[in-house]
């Protein structure tokens, strides 16, 4: 939201201190009451809402100030080796951004393929076509949404931080959705201050400053090994270099939603908050 002249610090799903977790409604208000700033809803294993339940999700999200962005179903694979798996794959993407926009959610992120042994660039090729295939289908339903492939922890999925650079160049309606933990974990660099840096610099040269004022960042401690991220962890159990990259993004100017995916949601979320509002 345009009235935010910083970072905005929320959780992958309701916290989990949330009375009722799976009510997102419930789950907007306890964000409110934590005092963090967003919240992402998670339609990780299906797009499944009551537009009764998204309405009044939108309307709280609004009355609370508290902006919302969505993530996608895991079963999606714009490299499937069967077109109708690929059709479904974009049929989900589009049921979501949907639901996500009668919650007044701007902004979805999802992970867009695996390369199942094919070379990347015959990946990225197939990617493109179908995000433009989305915009297009999405455009005529007049929904305006910001589509953000995710970068992937896995070296067998697309979602490098190079190809999302270049699939944002070459598709209108598709932005960044930057996981840092991934990013460590698929290229075993990028956790120093020095190397956070020069990812945005990056960023910034290739896409422009706008890019920098309007993130959707994911963050949690992780674990890896030679192929990648195993699993998700809290930044105390983990060797990310979360500090650093806050203190980065606070160098940067960065504004826009960081997620919260680690195992303890809110409390890393909230440790992410005070860091950042400590710096000066």
């Amino acid at each position: 939201m345009s009235e935010f002249n910083r970072l905005l610090f929320g959780t992958a799903g309701s916290p989990l201190s949330t009375p009722k977790r799976n009510n997102p409604i419930e789950g907007v208000k306890r964000i409110h009451e934590l005092g963090l700033d967003c919240m992402q809803l998670e339609f990780t294993h299906g797009v499944r809402m009551k537009e009764e339940v998204s309405s009044e999700l939108r309307k709280i999200s609004y009355e609370l100030n508290i902006p919302l962005t969505s993530h996608g179903p895991y079963y999606i694979n714009l490299n499937a080796r069967e077109q109708d798996k690929i059709d479904s794959s974009v049929e989900r993407i589009i049921q979501t951004a949907k639901i996500s926009d009668l919650c007044g959610a701007d902004s979805m992120t999802f992970h867009a393929a695996f390369y199942m042994k094919d070379s990347p660039y015959d990946v990225f090729d197939l990617v493109e076509k179908s995000m433009n295939v989305i915009e297009e289908r999405l455009s005529r339903l007049d929904i305006e949404i910001e589509l953000r492939p995710e970068l992937t922890g896995k070296t067998s999925q697309f979602g490098s931080l190079e190809e999302l650079i270049q699939l944002t160049k070459q598709v209108n309606s598709c932005l960044l959705c930057l996981d840092f933990s991934h990013l460590y974990a698929r290229t075993k660099k990028f956790n120093t201050y020095e190397e956070f840096c020069s990812v945005l610099a990056t960023i910034e040269e290739s896409l422009g400053r706008e890019q920098l004022e309007n993130m959707h960042v994911h963050l949690s401690g992780i674990s890896s090994n030679s192929k990648g991220d195993l699993k998700h962890l809290n930044f105390e159990d983990s060797d990310f270099n979360w500090k650093d990259l806050i203190r980065a993004l606070r160098h940067y100017k960065c504004r826009g939603h960081i997620i919260s995916n680690s195992p303890n949601l809110e409390e890393d979320a909230l440790m992410l908050k005070n860091y950042y509002m400590s710096l000066h």
